[in-house]
Order: C-alpha cells, then structure tokens, then sequence
C-alpha cells in the first residue's frame, strides 16, 4: 500500500472535529468525508467526487490538486447502487458508465489516482431502481465497452455492514469473508488484482446502547486481519463520530481500539 507510513486507517467523519480527536501518532494517516473538501490538516486528505456530474464538486477538487502536494487519489461515486435517501447516489450502471470519463478523467491528467465507485454490500436487485447492487452493479458497470481499464482506475472501493442478531463475533466472520470473496470477484470484473478501499464497514444495529463497546470488540478483531491483507491498501470505519465522545474531547471504548 502507499497509505503514508504504510499505515492503511483511515478516518471516515463529517464533523472535522471528531475526525481531530482520532489524529494519535501512530494511528490513521488519511481521511475523506464524501466531498471535495475535508478540512482535517491532520491528515492525507483524500476528495471525493460524490455523485455523476451535478453531485461531484469539481472545481473544488480540481483547487485541491493544483494546491496541495499530498493528494495521490480521487474516490469515485458514492454508492451509485443504492438510494439517494439511504445515501448513495441511484446511478445505474450506464449512468455511470456515461458520466465517469466526464467527472474523472480530468483529476487523472493532473496526476491524481482514481478509485472506482464505492458499491454497497447489499447483492440484491433493488426494486426502486431497477438494477442490481454490490458486486453485481460493479460488474455491469465495468463490462460496459468490454475494456475494465477504460476507468483509469487504481484501486475499487467497497463498503459492508452487518446483520441485526447476529453476535459482533459473527458479524467479524461475516466482513472477513465478504471482504476477501470481493477481491476475488473484483479482481475477475477487472481481470487483474485491483487493490480495495474499504471506505466504509460497521457491524449492526449501530443505534445499539452499548455501540461503542461493540464497535470495540468488531475493530479488535477485523483491524489485524486487515492489516495482514495485502491486497486492503486502506480502510475506514464507519465513522468517527461513533468513535469519539465531542464533549470531552476524547476517543470512546470504538475510537481507543482504533486509535
């Protein structure tokens, strides 16, 4: 990985202050926030073009990379598989197959790396839109043209999150295991290794009373695993505000086991 210091954490926020608080040395080097401006100096800030053309926030990126020395990539769409009103951005796969060169190719010849669309872990077809999620979106979108390397791309961003009832012990298995049947599918679409991002994973419910002390015991056990994977070049929790406590200024029970 070129994560800085071969450190591949990194932190997922919205509020820039709770990304502060997880800035340990030693810890996360990178961050990103779903947007073109992420304003935590205390990492590598890495933009994300949100959404296919009216949600990308390009100009602002495009700012980013001629000022800034240390912005080596790009994020691509954010979920295109799922619904707006669960997050994602509700492109299919020739909606984004349509936009990508537009939107992206522009901060690739300035230098910096792409990443391809983030997809959900849901592998299902999603009745309110008509097309297939998770690996299955991906893999219609990149048989478009029948040429994977056309999206420029350097790495694939996934994210995953679990299951209500079952144990946090379970739902580590239940990451692990998709994470690495993902390589390996995402490796065939591409027909090459392609390094993962896993930019967003928590275990379920995350509304749960005692989520810190769960997300605690979900870290301990997938953050080595991750760091042994050679083909995860980074990762990133869902998210620090569920890591830290804003009124006292400190990492909870989750953001200790990540810091």
């Amino acid at each position: 990985t070129d994560a800085p210091y071969g450190i591949k954490k990194g932190v997922a926020f919205n509020d820039p202050n709770a990304a502060q608080i997880l800035s340990r040395p030693g810890s996360a080097t990178w961050s990103y926030n779903w947007g073109g401006v992420t304003n935590t100096p205390a990492f590598q800030q890495i933009p994300m073009c949100h959404g296919p053309t009216w949600d990308c926030d390009a100009d602002r990126i495009l700012r980013r990379l001629a000022e800034s020395r240390d912005t080596p990539y790009v994020l691509g769409y954010n979920e295109p598989d799922f619904p707006r009103k669960y997050g994602g951005v509700e492109a299919s796969p020739r909606q984004a197959y349509d936009a990508w060169g537009n939107d992206m190719f522009k901060f690739n010849d300035r230098g910096a790396k792409l990443v391809c669309p983030a997809i959900s872990s849901n592998n299902v077809t999603t009745g309110l839109m008509g097309y297939e999620s998770g690996v299955q979106w991906l893999k219609a979108f990149a048989s478009i043209g029948n040429n994977p390397d056309q999206f420029r791309c350097s790495a694939q961003a996934i994210h995953w999150y679990g299951w209500e009832g079952q144990s946090i012990e379970d739902q580590a298995k239940e990451f692990i295991k998709y994470v690495d049947n993902a390589h390996r599918e995402i490796n065939a679409i591409f027909r090459k290794e392609m390094p993962l991002w896993i930019t967003e994973f928590a275990p379920e419910p995350r509304n749960h009373s005692d989520k810190a002390n769960r997300m605690a015991q979900f870290l301990n056990i997938v953050i080595p695993w991750l760091d042994r994977q050679d083909y995860v070049h980074r990762y990133a929790p869902f998210w620090a505000e569920d890591m830290v406590d804003l009124g006292s200024g400190q990492p909870n029970a989750a953001g200790w086991a990540f810091v």
